[in-house]
């Protein structure tokens, strides 16, 4: 990886980000997920060398300061957007978010100046709508809630409990879909060590609430004025297919999906993910 840099926006938040494959070429601005990092995108970065990459950790992710812990997905849009501008970059990036950061991406959208972002705008595993009562997601979202409530209410353990690699280990192995043992040791071990980039615990636990409560519905009349491709692994248990596929049914986003892998493309299957981007953008 290159190393870090940091910019302060217009509202005076210090982002850190990365860059790769400086030059005269398309710029993507790559957005990570809930709890994630620019790191989780390292295996892209080889694949996508036709591109300035630029990849931010959010604010309160990674090792981007946290302004306040009641920070909400409008506010991570506008956030993205002061640090657009900040980067005066010579092209309009294309946006590229993965899981959480297709609610960030689609935030941005709706606030952006026109010509700020480029109208192509690509989502990986979108959050596809909110969770509802009777819901596949159900039972893995309220299991992920406790964990961030008992994480962020017991004075004594929660903060043992938040840094757990055991249920790290085990939440991970619930996504990961490669038979490979070696290929989820390293998936395993990039979740381990977003464990200690975790900025505030009652943040996260806010942070999920709303993130539970939103979806790619609710951008759809924003993002429509975009060219949207949307890519979703078959096996996604954490953004089914099927409910993407629903949701999108009268849209005219494009949807590419990627066989046998589910919610850690990126990680899992990076070759297949980067030809399917580069063949949109192209």
């Amino acid at each position: 990886m290159t190393t870090k840099q940091t910019i302060t926006t217009k509202s005076g938040q210090e982002v850190a980000y990365w860059e790769h494959h400086k030059g005269q070429k398309p710029t993507l601005l790559l957005v990570h997920g809930f709890t994630g990092s620019h790191d989780g995108f390292q295996y892209l970065v080889p694949l996508l060398s036709e591109y300035h990459l630029v990849i931010p950790d959010l604010p309160g992710f990674g090792v981007s300061p946290l302004p306040h812990a009641k920070l909400t997905l409008r506010e991570l849009g506008a956030l993205l957007v002061e640090f657009a501008k900040a980067l005066n970059l010579p092209n309009t990036p294309h946006m590229v978010g993965h899981s959480m950061g297709t609610l960030v991406v689609a935030e941005a959208a709706r606030q952006a100046p026109q010509g700020l972002f480029s109208h192509k705008i690509v989502l990986i595993s979108p959050v596809p709508s909110r969770i509802r009562p009777v819901d596949s997601r159900k039972l893995g979202a309220m299991a992920s809630q406790l964990y961030y409530t008992a994480s962020n209410r017991l004075p004594v353990v929660g903060k043992r409990i938040a840094k757990s690699r055991i249920i790290t280990r085990v939440s991970t192995r619930m996504i990961t879909t490669t038979r490979s043992r070696a290929e989820r040791k390293k998936i395993y071990q990039h979740h381990f060590d977003n464990l200690n980039y975790i900025s505030s615990i009652s943040w996260y636990s806010r942070l999920y609430k709303e993130i539970n409560k939103t979806g790619l519905a609710d951008y759809l009349p924003t993002l429509e004025l975009f060219d949207l491709y949307l890519v979703n692994g078959t096996r996604d248990s954490v953004t089914p297919l099927k409910k993407l596929r629903k949701v999108t049914k009268n849209s005219k986003a494009k949807l590419y999906a990627i066989p046998n892998v589910g919610h850690l493309s990126h990680y899992e299957k990076p070759a297949e993910l980067a030809t399917a981007i580069k063949s949109f953008l192209q």
